[in-house]
């Protein structure tokens, strides 16, 4: 047993024995989680979690079908970079109700008890633990054995992260939960990816909205910014299949290729997000206050977002300045001004 596993094994008897919380053998985001527990009532000795029912259930995951979907072939890289290991990758909305769960079959249908669709894992129910946890601290938490508050996870080594949708409200939580150490050290780098994958498919989602908006407004804009629109989306689909190769590397303990991998997978979402952030903002048909903007910054946005049009229409773009240029205006309405000069010359 580790040092960390033991002194919150320690903390944990003496919790059951005198109601006292020793910040000393805690860590302090695990500290946090114990005491959010006790204050709201979870029960450190409780056998089984809290469950909706069926009925409450179905309706629950009929309304969350999206999400579902979105985050399925990411729980599935996840599941399999886990390989034989014991596992469960599961799902939570943003209260913490489990939503899906996927992982090898003794873990999820074995003679153990685990958290089914409809379980209730908030901390205020299941104490600390690898979704309710990421939750309350709105950010990736990991608490292993014997950190949780509740003995019958104490087998796990839970970590968790939250979503976010294309305006940084949370949305739920994926995390995934192992019985070895090992395993749960090499899976979090992948998990922080996945879920950074999945925002982005859910950025996508608001993408296509914005083009049938486009649509229906401005229809002459809208071809050039959907042929954009279908380059990040690109550029993205080829991160997923990063990730996908990352899962089967691991289990094969290609660990330094799988990495190099991963960085690049994570690097490429980053991209993502920022073509796209600047793909919504020639999308907007909102004007907004003139402030300092950097010209040059937004030309490179530009020449970025094109990369692939300039390559097709085989242009030759070159930019050539000494140091940064500021400019006051409308941050929207100069990068529309831009994109239409870049097309024209085009």
């Amino acid at each position: 047993m580790s040092h960390l596993a033991s002194d919150a094994l320690e903390a944990g008897r003496i919790y059951r024995s005198t109601g006292a919380i020793v910040a000393e053998k805690l860590r302090s985001d695990i500290y946090r989680a114990w005491e959010r527990s006790h204050c709201q009532g979870a029960n450190s000795r409780a056998l089984q979690v809290e469950k909706l029912s069926t009925l409450e259930t179905e309706r629950l995951l009929d309304s969350h079908s999206y999400l579902i979907n979105v985050v399925q072939p990411y729980g599935r890289i996840l599941s399999q970079a886990a390989g034989t290991e014991r596992h469960a990758v599961m799902l939570s909305n943003q209260e913490a109700i489990l939503l899906n769960i996927i992982g090898d079959k003794e873990t999820i249908h074995g003679p153990e008890p685990f958290p089914a669709h409809g379980t209730l894992l908030s901390e205020a129910v299941a104490g600390a633990n690898g979704i309710g946890t990421p939750l309350a601290e709105k950010d990736y938490v990991q608490i292993v054995s014997t950190e949780h508050f509740i003995e019958g996870f104490h087998p796990f080594a839970c970590q968790g992260i939250p979503l976010r949708n294309d305006i940084q409200e949370i949305v739920g939580v994926i995390s995934i939960s192992v019985r070895s150490a090992d395993a749960h050290k090499r899976l979090k780098e992948i998990l922080i990816c996945a879920s950074h994958g999945i925002e982005a498919e859910l950025l996508i989602t608001k993408l296509e909205k914005d083009v049938r908006r486009i649509l229906a407004s401005n229809p002459d804009d809208y071809q050039p910014l959907e042929e954009l629109r279908q380059d990040i989306i690109q550029s993205h689909n080829a991160a997923r299949l990063k990730l996908e190769v990352v899962s089967r590397m691991v289990v094969v303990n290609r660990l330094d290729y799988a990495m190099q991998l991963l960085q690049q997978a994570e690097n490429s979402i980053q991209i993502f997000r920022r073509r796209a952030d600047t793909w919504r903002n020639l999308a907007s048909f909102e004007t907004g206050v003139n402030q300092p903007v950097s010209l040059t910054e937004c030309i490179q946005d530009l020449i970025d977002l094109l990369s692939t049009e300039i390559t097709i229409r085989k242009v030759e773009v070159v930019t050539f300045w000494q140091e940064p240029i500021t400019v006051m205006s409308d941050k929207k309405s100069l990068l529309r001004k831009l994109f239409s000069f870049f097309f024209t010359s085009f």
